[in-house]
Parts: C-alpha cells; structure tokens; sequence
C-alpha cells in the first residue's frame, strides 16, 4: 500500500510536471490521493464490521428456530395426544386442521436449522434424526385415524404410546442435543472471531502507522521537490557571483512558479556568459588552450610512465628464496656439482630480474624461464620434464620481462605440484602473421583463468596475473592477448600470449631445449 501511495504520488508529480501546475495544483493532488486511500480503508473495515454482525445475526437466529421448534413440538404433542383421545368428529377434525397448520410451521423452523454434513456432520445427523422423528409421527397419526378403537383398543394405544416416546426423543434431540452442538460450535466460533476481532484491531493500528509514515514520506518528497530547485538557485547565484559561468543549466522543475525562475536564472547567467567572451581576446584564447593542452599531455605521459614502472617493481621474486633453502638442502645430500649448478641458475636469475629494462628479447626470456626449470628440476627431480622450442628468426623479437616465467611459476604451483606424479611443461613460440604465439602447456591437475586472476591480490607471493596482462597491454598499446583454458577435464592447461613482432636485442637461446 506505501508502494502504491508512493506511486500515486510520483505519477501526481509527473502529471504536473507535464502540464506545468502549480502550488496548489500539488497540495490537492497530494491530499486527494490520502483522501482516497483513508475513504478505502474506512469502507474495508466497515466491510468487515458489517460481516461479523451478519453472522452474528445468523448466529442468533438458529437459537430463536432451537426454541421455537422446541415449543412447537410441545404443541403438536399436545394435539397429537387431543386428536387420539377425541370422540367427537366435529372437534376431531378441527384439531386435525390444527395439527396440520402446525405441522407446516415445524417444517418451516426445521428448514431454518438445516445445515450439511460437510458443515457439521453432528447436528447434521441431529437434524436429519428430528426430520425423521416428524415424518414418523405424521405417518403413524394417519394409522391411528384409519384404526377403530373399539376393535382395535390394544394396537391402537401400542401405537399412540410409541409416537408419544419418538416426541420424548424429539424434544430431547431439539432442545438437549442439537442445542448443546450449537453452543459448542459457538464457543468455537466466538474464540475465533474474538482472535479475529484482535487481528483486525492489530491491522488497523498497523494501517494507521503505515498510513501516517506513507504520508510523510509523500510530504517529505514534495518538499524536497520545492526545496531542490531553490537550492540549485542559490547555487548558481553563488557561482555567478564567484564569477564562473560554465555550469550546467538549472532543471526546470517543481510547480510553475519555481520553473519561472529557474528559466529566469538561466537566461541571465548565459548573457552574462556571452558578454564575458565577447570582452576575451581569441589571441590569449588560443595560447592559454595550447598551453594547457601540452601540459595535459606532459601530465598524462608521466603518469603513463609512473604506473607502467609501478606495475614493474610490483614483482616479487619470492621463489628466489625458495631456491636458496632448495640449494641449502641439496648441499647436505648432494656434492659440491649439484650446488655449483644452482648457484650458476640462480646467479643468472638475479642478475636478470635486477637488471633496470623496459623490454628484452625474446631469447632472454626464455632462457631465464630456463634457468628457473632448471633449478626446479633439482627440487621435483623424475617429476619434472620440460621442453622450450623457438624459431631463430623470433628470438630477437622485444617483449616485456617476467612475461612467460609467471605462468610457468603458475603451471608448477597449480598444476605439477599437486600430482604425485608430476608432468611436463611445454613451451612453445610460432609466427602468425604479424604476432606471435606463446603457448606455455602443462599437463597437470589443470587451472582456470579465474584462480590465476585471483592471484592479484596476493602480491607478496608471486606476480600476479593481472600485472603480466597489464604490462602487455601497456607496452603492446593494446594489441597483446592473454587466453587460459583447460585442455580436457582431466586435467592439463594452455596459457596463450599473442603480442606483436618487434624485432630487436642482441642475447639469445637454443632453438629448441628440452629437458
């Protein structure tokens, strides 16, 4: 209901809007639409009112047939017990005129207590037994009339007698039984109006609350619409006074009188605005934009710069300390070669990551993806296997550093390390046209982009995913992609770099290294 009075308003507001009303035009539309909803809620509660006296009218009327078919079976006892004991012809038929008129009237109030099975079955059967017990007693008055007491003394009282206990029973039904079922049904029925009595009193504290926070949040809402626009007047005066006249025009809205003045309030700021341009030379004009067009682009190139170096020195070589207690371990199991060889690997990473360059060659970086498998190797041992292919002619194409080692780094952590086993690594480099494809393959337990994605956040431990998309991104202005799938649901994963052909560098590797 706050919705729809919510709605009411809007709709009021718009409508207005639209054919520009005023003031006045708001506060009626707003009273009238309460007005409305009071009017409602007032017919629904009189609604309800009005039922539960109906049925308390209904309710009342089955007592008043209880009693009254209760008094008219006394009667037709009384004439029943006259007609059998009467001689006389004349007063035999006037009391059978009598019985036949109040036998009428006991059909009448038996249809007035008649209920079904589905309704109640108790007085249901109840009131089907006194139907019966009526029926009976007509048929056996018609027996008596058609017997001779004279002849017939014995069978005719036997029969009397037993129509006179089926009104013992009657009575009994009508005014013990029936009547005790409807007391208990009514005491049923009161508990539950007096708990729906309670219900509609809870609901109607409720309406009015709800009622009287919809109205003020409708007033609120209409005064903020009066008050916004003044605002933004005094905004704007304020800023005219300040002297800057390139502000976006006031809205035109709230009630007509308002809409005036803020179109008043437009036109004199933008005369203000054409005169003060007219007064500017184009000269100054021109210099000042020139000028502050090259000090945007200086601007934006430093900072070009400054995030492209920041997203560098986010790298963190953390496996390099792994590598140390690596090498401290083989030095105590091993000889003097093993540690003399991942001294030498390690010594060409650190020389290689603390080097200060914008870009490398190809064959640089993957010779130090080598140099970090071969280091690897002597942790996983028969586990690891790995092969790196390269055409000559690609090697001296420039690329970011620390490009293809990250997603090697991933493809051991995520992907080798975790099967017991181990696997291979498969890196490879081909030309397509005017890029060129690196593909890093791993035949792990298999990674998705969304894992390596996450690793974002965790800066500390490696460099991140994004850093490496970033770097490429910047430094091929846009022209690298990076995709990562699955290659089956066994496992195994393909990381692809595309980026441009730039040729350039002088370092390089073996075309083909496999391990």
């Amino acid at each position: 209901m706050l919705y729809c009075f919510i709605m009411t308003v809007d709709d009021v507001d718009q409508d207005h809007q639209k054919q520009a009303g005023t003031l006045r035009g708001w506060l009626l539309s707003y009273n009238m639409a309460m007005l409305s909803i009071i009017l409602a809620l007032v017919i629904i509660v009189f609604s309800l009112v009005f039922g539960l006296l109906s049925q308390m009218q209904n309710r009342n009327s089955r007592y008043e047939a209880i009693n009254t078919l209760s008094g008219q079976l006394a009667q037709s006892r009384t004439l029943f017990t006259l007609i059998a004991n009467e001689d006389d012809s004349q007063k035999h038929a006037s009391l059978l005129a009598d019985f036949s008129l109040l036998d009428r009237e006991i059909n009448i109030s038996l249809q007035r207590i008649a209920v079904s099975y589905e309704e109640d079955p108790q007085r249901y059967f109840l009131y089907q037994g006194i139907s019966n017990g009526i029926n009976y007693i007509n048929a056996n008055l018609e027996k008596l009339q058609a017997m001779d007491k004279e002849s017939q003394g014995l069978e005719y009282f036997n029969l009397f007698y037993s129509t006179d206990r089926v009104y013992t029973y009657l009575q009994d039904y009508t005014f013990n039984q029936y009547l005790s079922a409807i007391v208990e049904n009514e005491v049923v029925w009161m508990q539950e109006t007096r708990q729906q009595i309670l219900n509609y009193r809870t609901i109607a504290i409720l309406v009015f609350l709800f009622i009287a926070i919809a109205y003020t949040i409708a007033m609120y809402r209409m005064t903020m619409r009066l008050v916004t626009p003044v605002n933004s007047m005094v905004d704007t005066a304020k800023e005219i006074f300040h002297g800057q006249f390139d502000g976006p025009p006031i809205p035109l809205e709230g009630p007509e009188e308002i809409r005036y003045l803020e179109q008043s309030m437009n036109q004199m700021r933008e005369s203000l605005k054409e005169r003060l341009h007219m007064i500017e030379e184009n000269q100054k004009l021109e210099k000042t934009v020139h000028k502050q067009e090259l000090e945007q682009l200086r601007t934006t190139r430093e900072l070009e710069k400054a995030r492209y170096m920041a997203l560098q020195a986010q790298i963190n070589p953390h496996f390099l300390f792994n590598t140390l207690n690596i090498i401290s371990r083989t030095a105590l199991f091993e000889n003097a070669d093993s540690t003399v060889d991942l001294l030498d690997s390690l010594a060409s990473i650190f020389r290689y990551t603390l080097e200060e360059h914008e870009d490398v060659s190809l064959g640089e970086e993957l010779q130090f993806v080598r140099e970090y498998l071969t280091i690897q190797q002597f942790r996983f041992k028969d586990r690891l296997h790995y092969t790196i292919t390269c055409p000559p002619d690609l090697m001296e194409m420039r690329l970011p550093p620390l490009v293809i080692q990250p997603f090697v780094e991933n493809s051991m952590i995520h992907g080798l390390e975790p099967k017991v086993e181990g696997g291979s690594i498969t890196i490879g480099v081909q030309a397509q046209k005017k890029h060129v494809l690196i593909t890093i393959t791993d035949t792990g337990v298999g990674i998705d982009e969304q894992k390596l994605i996450q690793q974002k956040g965790k800066p500390k431990q490696h460099i991140g995913i994004k850093n490496i998309i970033d770097r490429l991104d910047h430094y091929c202005k846009g022209k690298a992609n990076v995709a990562i799938h699955r290659i089956s649901e066994e496992g195994g994963t393909v990381v692809s770099i595309s980026i441009p052909n730039q040729l350039g560098g002088t370092r390089h590797v073996h075309a083909a290294d496999r391990r």
